[in-house]
């Protein structure tokens, strides 16, 4: 019983000394998504062949709307599925806050960020390349805002830090939770023993990038955590955070798209990821 405390009390503690950077970090992303969102999907609507490119770039910034409001864009015909991809692969959900909460890992933060974003470059343009999908209106479109954050336009700055601490809450407790759980974990089966279950070679990425397709954000936080505990590498975190588009995957599988639709968005993000990762691993 003494074990359980001890470990309840060390996750409590981790989360504690967590708050106040995840909560400045998040506040900042949640303002940057209300007043600036819709403008980031309308410059992604308008790219044309640069749409990938710009794509991977404003799936960087962490929050819940814009991969959902990307999917559907595709799903009314307005934008590539190299673009939705790119999109996908460069999204992080719950990771960068969690990271940029641990300052000795700023620099593993905005290498996560650049490897991400070029993945989702190459990705999108591949894809795209491989499957030219002329812009068109699609048959089923999804109700306007279905899947998207509320109270996105001119919310005021008291909702928006209303949202940035329910967003931190849920986030910290998804820590504690998984913090606890893994502490036990290894009390009970050791620390040596549960790594090296955890670490079986290059294949390790291809069961993190399966995980990632999740959606919800315990996915990102999951694999985040088990990185900086050293549980994962940092190719599994990469192919895991690649695909962890949170729900976004399920504004595009509540469309009613053709399976070979479904098989190049998803089966060319889940190959760029895996791909991705396993190399990294290698080096």
């Amino acid at each position: 019983m003494e074990r359980l405390w001890d470990v309840l009390l060390d996750a409590l503690i981790d989360c504690a000394k967590l708050t106040p950077f995840l909560l400045v970090t998040v506040f900042l992303m949640e303002y940057l998504e209300h007043r600036a969102a819709d403008k980031l999907v309308g410059a992604v609507r308008r790219a044309g062949r640069f749409g990938p490119l710009l794509g991977a770039a404003a799936g960087c910034i962490p929050q819940c709307g814009f991969s959902a409001a990307c999917a559907q864009l595709f799903n009314g015909g307005f934008v590539s599925a190299g673009t939705l991809v790119a999109v996908f692969l460069a999204t992080s959900d719950e990771a960068l806050p969690i990271l940029l909460g641990h300052p000795d890992a700023l620099d593993t933060a905005l290498l996560l960020l650049a490897v991400k974003a070029a993945l989702g470059v190459a990705a999108g343009y591949a894809v795209d390349a491989l499957w030219r999908r002329d812009r068109q209106q699609a048959a089923l479109q999804l109700e306007a805002g279905e899947h998207r954050c509320e109270c996105r336009q001119g919310a005021p700055l008291g909702r928006i830090l209303l949202e940035a601490v329910r967003r931190t809450l849920s986030i910290l407790l998804f820590l504690f939770i998984f913090s606890a759980m893994l502490g036990l974990l290894i009390e009970g089966v050791g620390r040596e023993r549960l790594v090296s279950f955890l670490l079986p070679g290059p294949f390790q990425p291809l069961l993190a990038a399966l995980f990632g397709f999740i959606p919800n954000c315990a996915a990102s936080v999951l694999l985040t955590q088990l990185y900086l505990d050293g549980m994962i590498s940092f190719g599994s975190a990469v192919a895991g955070l690649g695909t962890a588009a949170g729900v976004g995957l399920l504004v595009l599988l509540r469309s009613r798209h053709r399976a070979r639709t479904y098989a190049i968005v998803l089966g060319g993000t889940y190959a760029a990821a895996a791909l991705c990762g396993m190399l990294l691993q290698l080096f």
